[in-house]
């Protein structure tokens, strides 16, 4: 994407290249939905999630139709600043998710190693906690 915006006397063809290059990675849709499906722990809340993730899809489904405006032809350079204002965003959105996962798994296992086996066998019996917020529940990170 900084390609397309950088480079806007580039020759069609270049521009052709460059666009087939960027446009040729595997789509991570269904790693995403594993991955969310995965945190949530509970039916309940991996139904929510499902479907708050099926919603976020949707909506940038719309948001993604309206990115490249006729007006902004035939280099689109707006189009291709707003795509990568949301990369930059995401760049910095998903190693924030991972630093949070690990360390609230780093966290979980702090309190639940200095557990002894008979309160652990205690917590695991009593607990009201369910899901993702139980201490014996680990994010996929």
């Amino acid at each position: 994407m900084i390609a397309l915006v950088a480079l806007k006397n580039i020759s069609g063809w270049q521009y052709f290249a460059i666009l087939t290059v960027l446009l040729g990675y595997p789509y991570v849709h269904a790693v995403q939905v594993a991955w969310c499906s995965r945190n949530a722990g509970s039916i309940r809340t991996r139904t929510v999630a499902a479907s708050l993730y099926n919603m976020a899809v949707q909506l940038s489904q719309i948001i993604g139709a309206n990115v490249y405006q006729a007006s902004d032809a035939p280099r689109y350079v707006k189009g291709n600043t707003a795509l990568l204002v949301i990369c930059g965003v995401c760049l910095v959105l998903y190693p924030l998710t991972y630093l949070f996962y690990r360390n609230t798994n780093t966290s979980r296992d702090k309190k639940w190693d200095a557990m002894d086996p008979k309160e652990k066998s205690e917590y695991l019996r009593t607990t009201k906690d369910e899901g993702n917020k139980r201490l014996d529940f680990r994010f996929a990170t």
